[in-house]
C-alpha cells in the first residue's frame, strides 16, 4: 500500500493516539523476570495485567464502542513537532505573528536537511502509523487476550513423568492420537535417539511465561504479506536437566519433547477452535521445533491482525554451564554419531581437543538460554533512547520488503533460513547505540546518539550496513574474545552476553545481499533531487526471485546423496559432523552448493543464493538458485585461473572444478596460467550472455552429477565435462541420477535471434562488423572532401543497428558480380553534417534541391573512388531512384510550383550505399541546420499574419525536422553510450522487449510503440527513476527484460514521473571494497541535477492540472522534459500492454516454479480471440519472414520430451554433434567475411537489389491511412504473417444522421424513430475494399466479431 497515495481514514485524534503508543508502550522485563505467579511481559500498561477475568472469548471479542485510551484528550505529537494550527481555540491558542521556538526551528531544518523535503516525513509517519502494532492498544486487544488464554493453557497442562525414549515416543503417539485423532512423532533431530539410549524425557510445566520480541517493545510491523511474530517463551523447569546435557543432543532430545507434549496439550484446549497448531521450526533448524499456532479466519479481531503466535521452549541461564558452549569446543562426539569407528573401537576417550568445533550447535543451545538477557537489553535500550523503537521497527519494514524467506513460487513455499532478522538488525542498531567496536576501530561518523530522530538512526544504520563487513571486521558488545569467534564462524556479531554469535549460520551470499541492498537504499536515502520513499519502503518486486537475479536455476536433487554415511573412516566422520552442524539436511545441502558455486565463480558472480523450498516430501527437494553476475566478468571469454608453479593448490582447485576445460596457455604478458576458454572472439552477445549458465550446468553435471534441461552446454563441453571426474563427484552417480537443473535465462535469450540469424550464424553477424563498417564508410567519405563543396565534419548514424538496439544485428548482403540479393535488405541510416555556410538559400523547394545536388555529387565521387560498390539516390517514401527521373524534370517542377506550405518537401531525398568491403547498406541523408531556422521562422511569420494552418502545417515540419535531424542522432548517442560503456546487459535487453513488443504486435510508429520509446522503456531499468532499479542493475539480459515486464506491468503512468536519466551510471562493482558512490563519508548519486529534476516534476505536476496526463505510457529524458520526441502510447494501448505484461509475468513465475518452458512460448505469442478481425497474409510473400524468432525457439522440452511451440512434435532434445576443432572456421576467415552459416534469400517479388522493400509494411501503413478512424490494426512489423483488428466502437455500429462530411463508407441504416435518414458503417464493402487493396498479400480474411 502506497503511503503517500491513501488518505487516512482515521480522525486527526486517533492517528496522534496511534502513534504515540507506538512510542510510550514499554515491556517489564524485571518484573516478568521475578513474578512467582508467571504473568507475561507483553506489555507495562496496567490493562493488560489487571484486566478483568470474565469469559475469555467475550474479552477476545472486544468492542467497538469503547473509549479510547487517552481519555478523549488530544494526545501531545510523539515526534516533538510543533502543534500550532491543529487546535485554534483554548487557553494554548498562539499567536500567529509570534516567534518561533528553537525547537520549531530545528524541526524546520531537520526536514529539509533530512528528509529533502516535507513529503517524506509525511510518508513515513504515515507509514509506521499503519504498520506499527502495539501491545496493550485498543486494535490488540483481542490478541493480548489471546495471550493469556495460551498462558493458561500452557501453564494448566500436567506433569509427565520421566521415561525412556522408546517409552517417550509411545506416550507422545497415544496422547496425540486421543487429541486430534493422528499420531505425532516426537521432531527428534538428525541423528535421532535410538531406544536404547540413556535419557530420560518429562515433561513439567514451565517456571515461567513470557512474550518476548518486537511486539511488547513496540516494534512489531505488520506490513507483509505474512504477517509479523509474537514469541511466547516458555521456560523449561531446571529440574528436566542434567549437567552434561549439553552434549551430544541431550538437550535438543528433551527439548522436542517438551514441544510434543506441549503442542498435544495445546491441541486438548479450547484454543484448537481459535488457532491452527503446527510444528514449526526456527531458521529451518531441526534441532529448534517450535509450536506455531495461526488464528483461523473466523476469530474476530485475530484474523484480520495477520500475526503467528511462536511458543518457544527456553531454559534459564544457569540450567546449563553456558561457559562450555564457547565456539572452539566439540559437543558431538563421533561415538554419537557412529557407535564405532572404522576400527571398531570407540572413541569415546579421544582428546576432545583435536575433534572439529560444533560451533552452530553450541549457538543453537545458548540462543535458548539468552532470550530474557536479550529482552532485558534491548527494553533498556528503547528506555535510553525515545525513537529506538520507531528506528528499528522502520528497519524490520524495509527488511520484510527484501527478505525471501517464506515467500511463495508457484506452489513452492522457501524455507525461512536466513539467518539475518529483524532481531539481528535491532541488534546491529542497539550496538551502534551502546555498544564498543573489538577488533577494529569504531568510524565516529556510525556512531548514534540517544537525541538522534528515528529517521537518523535508521539512515545511520543502512549507511553502516552498506560498508560494513562481519566477516573482516568482526564487532561485538564490550569486551569479547574475537579470536575464537573469527576463528570458527565467517561473520561475526557477538551479543551482549559475549558468549552468543548473533550471525552464527549467516551465509556469506545472504550478508552480500544485505550490504547490496543496502549500498543501493544509501543512496536513495541521499538523491539529491528525487524522492524515493516507495522504492525504499514499499517496493513489491523486491522478493520475486524471478526478478531478483540475472540468472534464475530451479535444482531439483536428491539430498541423500550429498550426506556422508554415518560409518567409515575418519575423514567422513568429519564430513558428517560438518552437515550435522546446520541442523538440517536441507540446509547442509544449501550450504554447500552455495559455497560450492560462489567459490567456482569467484570472478563471474557477485552473489550466488541458494534457496531452498520447505515441505518437500522425501529426499527430492527443489532448491532455487539465484545469481547476481560481475557485469564484466560474466560475458568474460577467458576465465584465468592461477599459476600452477606459483600457486600449485590453487592450481589443483582450478583443475579440479573444470577437468579437461582448465588448459595451460601463455598470454601477451609472458604470463602462464591456467585458463578456462568459453569461446573466441567475435562471439556474438546472445551465446556470450549464456557463458554463466553454461558455467553452472558443467559444474553441477561434473561434480553432482546433476542433469539440465533443456541442454544449454555447447557440445564441446559434453565431450569433456564427464572426463576424468573428482572421486567425490563420483559417488553421485550418472549424469542425472542426482536432479533436474533448468536454467530459464538460457531460454528466454533464444527469442532475440532471427529464423536466419541463430546458432552459428549469431557468431558471424555482430553490431561491431556493422559499426566497423560504418567507420570505414565515414572515413572514405572524409576522403572526399576536396570534390566537395563543403567540408564533411560528421555522419552521426539514427539506426537501431549501430547502437545496439536493433533487433538482430545488422545483416550483411554478400555481394557479387550480379549484385547481391537477399528477401529483405535493410539499410544503416545516417545523417551527414557538413560546415556552416551562408549560402543555403532561403526557399525551402530551392534548398531541396541543393541537398539533392549535394548527394548527386557525393554519389558520383563514391562511385568513382569505390566502383565496386553500388551508389544510388533515392526519394524516402518511394524507393525511386535517380535514374527515374524523380530529382530532375517534372518532379521538381512539381515541388517548386506548390505554395509554401505544401508539406510535399517532407518526402526527403537518400543517398544509398551498398558498401563493397562490408556488405552493408547504409542511407544517407543530409543535415542543413538552416533548413530547421527557415521552417521555424516562416511558421511564426504566419502564425503572426493570422493563418493557424498553415503554420500549424510548419510547426509540424519542424517538429519532424527536429526528430530527424537533432533528436534522433541525440537519442542514439545516449542509448550507444548505454550499451557500449556502462551497461553491456542493456542490449539484449533492448531486443527482447522490441521482440516482445512486436510478437504482440505493438511495436512500430504506425501501429503502437516507436522503437525510441521501446529503448528509453528499457533504458528505465538501467538508469530511470523506476521502482525496480532498487535492486543491482541487470547483469544479464534476462532479468533486465523481467523488469522491463514489471515496468509495464505496474508503473502508474497517470500519477509518477517516469525518467530516463542517460547521466546515471549506478553500476558498483565493488565486491565489499568501498562504493565509489562514497566518498569522505557522503554518498553521491550522479545524474540529473536538482534544478533539471525540478523542473522535469514541474512540468509533469501542472500537466496533471491541466489533466493532460492520461493514463498512458509517457517517458521524459532531461532534454525531453515534456516526452515530446516519440510521443505518448493511447491509454488503449498502454492497457494492452499492462494486461499482456502481466499475463507474461506469470508465465515466466510459472516457468520458475515448474522447471519447465512450457509457458515460455505464451511469453511471445500474442491472443488473437481479443481482435474483430484477423488478416492472414500469404507467408511467401512476405520479405522479412526470415526475422520472425527461429522453431527452435518454441519448442518445450519437459522430463526429455520435446514438442514444437505449434503442436508438431520435435526431436528428443537437441541435436548434439561431434565438434572437431581443426575444422571450425579462424578468425581470418571469419575477417574475410566468409561466413558460412549466414543465409540468403531471394526477394519474393523477383526484385533482386530492392532496399527497404518490404510491401506487406506499406500494406499496413495505408490500412491506416484510410481506415485510422475506423479501425485499430496491430501487425508484427519483423516478419509477422498476422494483421489484426479493432473496430473503433466510436465510429462502427452507431447510427448516425447523414452528412456529405462523413468521409466514410456508409450505408442506409433504419430508424422509424427518426425524422432525418440515419446512415452505419458498412462493415462489408470495408472488408471488401481491404481484401481488394491487399489483392496479391492476403491469404485468409477472418471476420471474429460482427
Amino acid at each position: 500500500m502506497a503511503a503517500k497515495d491513501r488518505t487516512s481514514k482515521r480522525s486527526h485524534k486517533g492517528s496522534a493516539a496511534a502513534a504515540g503508543r507506538s512510542a510510550s508502550h514499554h515491556p517489564q522485563p524485571s518484573r516478568a523476570v521475578d513474578q512467582s505467579d508467571h504473568e507475561m511481559a507483553s506489555s507495562g500498561d496496567e490493562d493488560m495485567h489487571n484486566s478483568h477475568d470474565d469469559d475469555v472469548d467475550e474479552e477476545m471479542a472486544g468492542s467497538d464502542d469503547d473509549d479510547d485510551d487517552m481519555n478523549g484528550e488530544d494526545p501531545e505529537p510523539h515526534d516533538g513537532t510543533s502543534t500550532v494550527g491543529k487546535n485554534s481555540s483554548g487557553p494554548h491558542k498562539k499567536s500567529l505573528d509570534a516567534k518561533a521556538t528553537n525547537a520549531e526551528i530545528m524541526a524546520l531544518n531537520e526536514t529539509t536537511l533530512l528528509f529533502k523535503g516535507n513529503l517524506f516525513k509525511l510518508q513515513e509517519d504515515e507509514l509506521l502509523a499503519e504498520t506499527s502494532v502495539t501491545a496493550g492498544s485498543k486494535a490488540t486487544r483481542g490478541l493480548d487476550a489471546a495471550l493469556r488464554q495460551i498462558r493458561d493453557a500452557i501453564e494448566a497442562q500436567d506433569a509427565v513423568g520421566e521415561m525412556g525414549v522408546h517409552a517417550a515416543a509411545k506416550y507422545v503417539r497415544k496422547i496425540s492420537k486421543a487429541a486430534t485423532g493422528k499420531q505425532l512423532a516426537i521432531p527428534f533431530p538428525d541423528p535421532a535417539p535410538s531406544d536404547d539410549m540413556l535419557i530420560r524425557l518429562g515433561f513439567q510445566p514451565p517456571t515461567a511465561v513470557n512474550v518476548v520480541g518486537s511486539y511488547p517493545l513496540g516494534m512489531a510491523v505488520n506490513n507483509t504479506r505474512m504477517g509479523f511474530n509474537v514469541d511466547m517463551v516458555v521456560q523449561m523447569p531446571a529440574a528436566l536437566f542434567q549437567d552434561r546435557d549439553h552434549l551430544n543432543f541431550r538437550y535438543f532430545y528433551k527439548r522436542a519433547f517438551y514441544v510434543a507434549v506441549l503442542f498435544v496439550g495445546l491441541q486438548q484446549s479450547a484454543l484448537r477452535d481459535v488457532f491452527d497448531m503446527e510444528i514449526e521450526y526456527v531458521h529451518g533448524d531441526r534441532r529448534l521445533p517450535i509450536v506455531a499456532m495461526r488464528p483461523q479466519k473466523g476469530v474476530k479481531h485475530l484474523a484480520k491482525i495477520g500475526c503467528v503466535v511462536r511458543v518457544l521452549p527456553s531454559i534459564a541461564h544457569d540450567t546449563l554451564p553456558l561457559k562450555r558452549l564457547a565456539p572452539g569446543r566439540n559437543h558431538v562426539r563421533p561415538s554419537h554419531v557412529a557407535p564405532q569407528t572404522a576400527n571398531g573401537e570407540s572413541d569415546d576417550t579421544a582428546d576432545t581437543n583435536l575433534l572439529p568445533a560444533t560451533p552452530l550447535y553450541n549457538s543453537a543451545v545458548l540462543g535458548d538460554a539468552l532470550f530474557l538477557t536479550h529482552m532485558t537489553y534491548l527494553f533498556e535500550t528503547t528506555e535510553m533512547c525515545p525513537e529506538f523503537a520507531r528506528a528499528a521497527a522502520l528497519l524490520r519494514i524495509w527488511h520484510g520488503q527484501r527478505s525471501v524467506g517464506g515467500r511463495t513460487i508457484g506452489t513452492h513455499h522457501l524455507a525461512r533460513t536466513q539467518r539475518v532478522t529483524g532481531f539481528v538488525l535491532t541488534m546491529v542498531l542497539a550496538w551502534l547505540l551502546r555498544g564498543t567496536m573489538s577488533g577494529a576501530a569504531m568510524e565516529g561518523r556510525f556512531r548514534l546518539s540517544p537525541t538522534m530522530t528515528a529517521h537518523q538512526m535508521f539512515k545511520s544504520a543502512v549507511e553502516f550496513l552498506a560498508l560494513h563487513d562481519f566477516e573482516d571486521s568482526p564487532v561485538g558488545f564490550g569486551v569479547v574474545d574475537m579470536d575464537s569467534f573469527s576463528d570458527n564462524f565467517g561473520a561475526v556479531f557477538v551479543d551482549p552476553s559475549a558468549t552468543l554469535n548473533l550471525l552464527a549460520g549467516a551465509q556469506e551470499w545472504e550478508l552480500t545481499e544485505l550490504r547490496m541492498a543496502a549500498r543501493q537504499t544509501a543512496l536513495d536515502l541521499n538523491h539529491h533531487a528525487e524522492n524515493r520513499f516507495d522504492r525504499i519502503f514499499l517496493d513489491a518486486h523486491l522478493t520475486d526471485v524471478a526478478s531478483r537475479y540475472d540468472h534464475v536455476f530451479r535444482l531439483e536433487v536428491d539430498v541423500s546423496r550429498f550426506l556422508t554415511p554415518g560409518t567409515g573412516d575418519s575423514v567422513n566422520m568429519v564430513r558428517r559432523l560438518a552437515e550435522l552442524e546446520h541442523g538440517n539436511p536441507v540446509v547442509a545441502v544449501q550450504s554447500r552448493i552455495a559455497s560450492f558455486l560462489s567459490s567456482a565463480l569467484e570472478r563471474q558472480a557477485r552473489v550466488v543464493a541458494v534457496h531452498p523450498c520447505s515441505g518437500d516430501d522425501g529426499d527430492r527437494c527443489v532448491f532455487f538458485v539465484g545469481i547476481i553476475a560481475d557485469a564484466d566478468g560474466s560475458t568474460r571469454l577467458v576465465d584465468l585461473g592461477p599459476n600452477p608453479d606459483a600457486e600449485p593448490e590453487e592450481a589443483a582447485r582450478f583443475r579440479a572444478y573444470w577437468g579437461e576445460r582448465a588448459e595451460l596457455r601463455r598470454f601477451r604478458d609472458a604470463s602462464i596460467r591456467l585458463a578456462a576458454v568459453w569461446g573466441a572472439n567475435g562471439m556474438a552477445a546472445e551465446t556470450r550472455s549464456l557463458i554463466v549458465p553454461r558455467m553452472v550446468s558443467y559444474l553441477l553435471r561434473r561434480h553432482f552429477s546433476v542433469r539440465t534441461v533443456p541442454e544449454v552446454m555447447h557440445p564441446e563441453d559434453l565431450l569433456v565435462v564427464d572426463k576424468a571426474r573428482p572421486k567425490a563427484a563420483q559417488a553421485f552417480g550418472e549424469p542425472g541420477d542426482t536432479g533436474k537443473l533448468f536454467a530459464l535465462s538460457a531460454r528466454v535469450v533464444e527469442f532475440a535471434q532471427s529464423a536466419d540469424i541463430c546458432g552459428p550464424a549469431a557468431d558471424e553477424v555482430t553490431f561491431e562488423r556493422a559499426i566497423n563498417a560504418f567507420d570505414e564508410l565515414q572515413r572514405e567519405i572524409k576522403g572526399m572532401e576536396d570534390n566537395l563543396p563543403l567540408r564533411v565534419l560528421a555522419l552521426h548514424p539514427v539506426s537501431p543497428g549501430l547502437r545496439y538496439a536493433s533487433l538482430t544485428p545488422p545483416k550483411p548482403v554478400l555481394l557479387s558480380r550480379n549484385g547481391g540479393d537477399d528477401a529483405f535488405i535493410e539499410p544503416l541510416h545516417a545523417v551527414i553534417e557538413f560546415s556552416g555556410s551562408t549560402k543555403w538559400p532561403d526557399d525551402i523547394a530551392a534548398l531541396h534541391k541543393v541537398k539533392t545536388a549535394f548527394l548527386l555529387r557525393i554519389a558520383e565521387c563514391y562511385a568513382a573512388a569505390h566502383p565496386d560498390s553500388y551508389v544510388d539516390v533515392g526519394n524516402r517514401f518511394f524507393g525511386y531512384s535517380s535514374a527515374d527521373g524523380l530529382m530532375t524534370g517534372a518532379s521538381a517542377t512539381r515541388l517548386a510550383s506548390r505554395d509554401a506550405d505544401d508539406m510535399d518537401y517532407e518526402r526527403d531525398n537518400f543517398l544509398d550505399i551498398r558498401h563493397a568491403a562490408s556488405g552493408y547498406t547504409f542511407r544517407l541523408s543530409i543535415l542543413c541546420e538552416h533548413e530547421g531556422e527557415v521552417l521555424s521562422r516562416k511558421a511564426r511569420e504566419l502564425k503572426t499574419a493570422g493563418v493557424p494552418a498553415n503554420a500549424q502545417a510548419l510547426e509540424h515540419a519542424h517538429r519532424r525536422w527536429m526528430r530527424i535531424n537533432q533528436w534522433r542522432p541525440r537519442h542514439h548517442r545516449y542509448v550507444l553510450n548505454m550499451c557500449q560503456r556502462h551497461y553491456p546487459a542493456a542490449s539484449l535487453t533492448i531486443r527482447l522487449l522490441k521482440r516482445w513488443l512486436s510478437r504482440h504486435m505493438l511495436l512500430g510508429q504506425t501501429v503502437g510503440v516507436s522503437e525510441e520509446l521501446a529503448e528509453l522503456a528499457a533504458a528505465c531499468v538501467f538508469t530511470g527513476s523506476s521502482s525496480v532499479n532498487a535492486l543491482a542493475t541487470p547483469s544479464s539480459a534476462y532479468v533486465g527484460f523481467v523488469r522491463c515486464l514489471q515496468l509495464l506491468a505496474s508503473w502508474r503512468w497517470k500519477d509518477d514521473l517516469c525518467i530516463v536519466d542517460f547521466g546515471a551510471n549506478m553500476y558498483d562493482d565493488s565486491k565489499g571494497e568501498k562504493s565509489k558512490h562514497h566518498v569522505l563519508g557522503i554518498w553521491t548519486s550522479d545524474g540529473m541535477t536538482v534544478d533539471s529534476f525540478g523542473s522535469l516534476q514541474k512540468q509533469f505536476d501542472e500537466a496533471q492540472k491541466k489533466n493532460k496526463i492520461a493514463n498512458a505510457i509517457r517517458i521524459a529524458t532531461e532534454d525531453d522534459p515534456a516526452a515530446l520526441w516519440w510521443g505518448t502510447v493511447s491509454p488503449v494501448l498502454t492497457r494492452r500492454l499492462r494486461d499482456l505484461a502481466a499475463a507474461s509475468l506469470k508465465c515466466i513465475a510459472q516457468c520458475v516454479a515448474s522447471g519447465s518452458d512450457a509457458y515460455l512460448p505464451q511469453v511471445f505469442t500474442t491472443p488473437l480471440d481479443d481482435y474483430d478481425f484477423v488478416i492472414r497474409l500469404d507467408r511467401d510473400i512476405i520479405c522479412r519472414k526470415h526475422e520472425q524468432p527461429p522453431k527452435t525457439a518454441f519448442d518445450t522440452i519437459d522430463d526429455g520430451s520435446a514438442t514444437l511451440g505449434d503442436g508438431h512434435e520435435a526431436k528428443n532434445g537437441k541435436e548434439s554433434a561431434e565438434i572437431f576443432k581443426n575444422l571450425l572456421p579462424t578468425m581470418q576467415t571469419q575477417n574475410q567475411l566468409q561466413m558460412f552459416h549466414v543465409k540468403q534469400h531471394a526477394n519474393p517479388f523477383n526484385q533482386p537489389g530492392m532496399i527497404n522493400f518490404d510491401p506487406v509494411s506499406q500494406f499496413v501503413r495505408d490500412l491506416v491511412d484510410v481506415y485510422g478512424d475506423s479501425a485499430f490494426v496491430f501487425h508484427d512489423v519483423y516478419g509477422g504473417s498476422i494483421i489484426a483488428g479493432l473496430w473503433n466502437p466510436a465510429v462502427v455500429g452507431k447510427n448516425v444522421p447523414f452528412s456529405a462530411a462523413l468521409h466514410a463508407n456508409v450505408a442506409p441504416a433504419r430508424d422509424a424513430a427518426s425524422a432525418r435518414p440515419l446512415v452505419k458503417y458498412n462493415v462489408q464493402d470495408v472488408v471488401n475494399e481491404m481484401i481488394r487493396l491487399g489483392d496479391g498479400l492476403i491469404a485468409d480474411f477472418v471476420i471474429q466479431r460482427s
